[in-house]
């Protein structure tokens, strides 16, 4: 019997409206599974208010395929919540690339990108 230990790790803050994650090494499907778990749990204590995403990914090294398309059902699943923005803070352009070539979903969105987390801050809190 093998145990998968999930890679990648993940912080989650809230501050007023605005949920704040912070990914940090490169993610497996165990891991990208358990953010998202716990994402969904900080949304939904939102109980249907609108809200305000900021996903820091500065320290981020990528993940897997199946990584990505986790992502994408996460982010069909943000498309039916309350969600006003999402910023992210991303430094790589090639991770960026990645990112927006495999999830389409994200197309849905209000997203800004940014270089960092002050400038992200001011952008969501001028959305509505």
């Amino acid at each position: 019997m093998t145990i998968e230990l999930e890679h990648g790790k993940n912080s989650i803050s809230v501050d007023d409206n605005i949920i704040t994650v912070k990914s940090v090494g490169v993610y497996n499907i165990e891991g990208i599974v358990k953010a998202i778990e716990e994402l969904k749990v900080v949304i939904e204590s939102f109980s249907h208010k609108e809200f305000k995403l900021l996903f820091d990914y500065t320290e981020t090294e990528g993940g897997t395929p199946e990584v990505f398309e986790q992502i994408n059902e996460c982010n069909i699943w943000l498309n039916s919540k309350n969600m006003v923005a999402k910023a992210l803070v991303i430094n790589s352009a090639m991770h960026l690339s990645i990112l927006e070539s495999r999830t389409p979903a994200r197309k849905l969105q209000k997203t800004k990108n940014f270089d960092n987390k002050a400038s992200a801050i001011s952008w969501l809190k001028l959305q509505s």
